[in-house]
């Protein structure tokens, strides 16, 4: 900050003219430790108030956020500059555990803030000086604003995935890309655990997932922790409020088929297993269709390139992004027709002016005269695609109805089915899970791993799924029984829960520090009028250099205080 005096008083004595680029140096000088509130006075003798909106604002960006490695941990860690901002926040809200077991001993002390700002100022969990209070009470802060940022600015899809994100920062873990990944999880955590989020409306909660991924996660792991995240909220954006209630439950390799047999019949028929057909080791294990982005791109290339006898148009097609599997210009225009997104409709002349406008929009193809039949071929393209992953999933089924006969026998009931129908189906599978359940119970830990890959729901690859009663009860069990609290923690969100915690923490917080917040909102403001009014007015550059005098005092007090 002396520095800073330097410069202005220098400047300002001179009278030399000073440029924009120095300038911005001496404000970014000034503001090098962030400038958190603002304040703002109506005069000397009333109080003075703050805005939530001057809370450091962090920028919410799930793939800025992403510690690029891989989820093993192998590999040299390249963060970005918003994931190290985030960190330098969320690692002073400390736990005396790592990753997912410092969860709800960070979500209680982020609840002890909600509920009593100045107790928790006042005890050890926020530092035993003014300085680490201030920084662990700014960063809890940050936590606050940046989660209702998160939870009440953006729609299901992208909260969930900055959701996941900010958790796996919070927890010292690495998000897990969906694209191509070969898991169910979602991020790894600080010690390694991989973690499946989950984050529902309170009145919509369905835990599903694919049966073979879970199996596949059991198999080389043996647990996968799912944290269920249920949204009970009021109103919208600046109106928002409400609470986020935290579950957590483990699957694992031994009790996975015991949660399984307990679940409505779509999901208890994944745990079912061939006892009744000779020996498991007898069952051949068909190989998987794995169906990924790439996989689907790389067919559609091969499609359009057999049906466009033009390298060059092929070449440009693919370079433009509508064309690249998975992209969200792609599912702009592509329609779910099945297990593949896939160009429909071309029969129509809407799509297919569409289409070709995007494909005009290609310098290469401006002129491009078969433009009809190309669109028509690219359709084609992308259909032989969907209808080649369907043969294959069709011929697995087949292959797995040959080798295992007996799973062909149990049916779910549908809507159309008649009530003793129904029920015969739903009881034909519970006794079923049941009793593979019991079988499975007494296998050695090789032999669940062969048994689970020859259940019904990784052969057939079926969906698994829970509801709120089911994940409630796994909560409360894992943690002790029927009198065991089930919730890991509940946190409020909102920018009215948000002001409250700030009014009370600025309350608490010493005189000193509310006055350099002061003097930092004086020091910015008078350098930008400075700036503005062509560096001519000298009663602002007057003001600058005695916030910055102001700021160095108080700074080195607080300092002098921390050592």
């Amino acid at each position: 900050m002396s520095d800073l005096h330097k410069i202005l008083k220098e400047e300002y004595e001179k009278k030399v003219t000073i440029t924009p680029n120095l300038l911005i140096e001496m404000i970014e000088e000034a503001l090098e430790t962030p400038a958190v509130f603002l304040i703002k006075e109506k005069d000397e003798a009333q109080s003075r108030t703050i805005s939530v909106s001057m809370i450091p604002d962090i920028e919410v960006s799930e793939l800025g956020w992403s510690d690029v490695r891989t989820p093993d941990g192998k590999g040299q860690p390249v963060k970005s500059r918003e994931r190290e901002l985030l960190e330098n926040y969320l690692t002073n809200i400390v736990g005396e555990e790592r990753g997912m077991k410092a969860l709800p001993q960070k979500l209680a002390a982020l609840s002890t803030l909600a509920d009593n700002p100045a107790a928790f100022i006042e005890s050890q969990q926020s530092g035993g000086t003014p300085a680490a209070k201030i920084r662990s009470v700014i960063s809890f802060l940050v936590f606050y604003k940046t989660l209702t940022k998160i939870i009440a600015n953006f729609n299901a899809s992208s909260a969930g995935f900055s959701f996941e994100s900010f958790l796996a920062t919070l927890l010292g873990g690495v998000q897990i890309p969906a694209s191509g990944a070969d898991t169910i999880a979602d991020f790894v955590d600080e010690d390694g655990i991989k973690v499946s989020l989950k984050l529902y409306r309170e009145t919509s909660v369905h835990v599903d997932g694919s049966f073979v991924d879970l199996v596949g996660d059991l198999v080389g792991d043996g647990k996968m922790t799912y944290l269920v995240v249920t949204k009970d909220l009021k109103g919208a954006r600046e109106n928002l409020k409400g609470t986020l209630n935290f579950y957590k439950f483990d699957f694992t390799l031994d009790n996975v088929l015991e949660i399984m047999k307990d679940t409505k019949p779509a999901s208890a028929i994944c745990g079912i297993l061939p006892i009744d057909a000779g020996d498991m080791a007898d069952v051949e294990v068909p190989e998987r269709v794995r169906i990924t982005p790439e996989m689907i791109q790389d067919r559609f290339v091969q499609n359009l390139t057999q049906l466009v006898d033009d390298q060059g148009v092929v070449d440009a097609v693919f370079g433009d992004p509508h064309f690249q599997y998975g992209t969200e210009e792609f599912n702009d225009v592509a329609k779910t027709t099945g297990r593949v997104r896939a160009y429909t409709n071309m029969g129509n002349r809407g799509p297919r002016d569409r289409m070709a406008q995007i494909l005009r929009g290609i310098p290469s193809l401006e002129s491009y005269e078969p433009m009809e039949e190309l669109v028509l071929s690219i359709a084609q393209a992308l259909k032989q695609v969907e209808e080649e992953v369907e043969t294959a999933r069709r011929t697995r089924r087949e292959t797995v109805a040959q080798i295992v006969p007996a799973y062909t026998g149990y049916k779910l009931p549908t809507r159309d089915t008649n009530k003793k129908t129904k029920a015969l189906r739903t009881q034909n599978i519970k006794t079923a899970a049941y009793k593979s359940a019991a079988f499975y119970t007494d296998l050695s830990e090789d032999d669940k791993r062969r048994a689970l890959l020859r259940s019904n729901g990784y052969l057939n690859e079926l969906q698994f799924s829970l509801n709120k009663t089911e994940v409630i009860r796994l909560a409360r069990d894992q943690k002790g029984g029927e009198d065991a609290e089930p919730l890991e923690g509940v946190l409020e969100v909102g920018t009215a829960s948000l002001q409250t915690m700030l009014d009370a923490s600025i309350a608490a917080l010493n005189t000193d520090i509310f006055s350099i917040f002061s003097d930092l909102q004086l020091l910015s403001d008078s350098l930008n009028t400075f700036f503005a009014g062509g560096l001519q007015d000298d009663n602002e550059a007057v003001q600058a250099i005695q916030s910055a005098d102001s700021i160095e005092g108080k700074t080195k007090e607080i300092r002098d205080e921390e050592e």
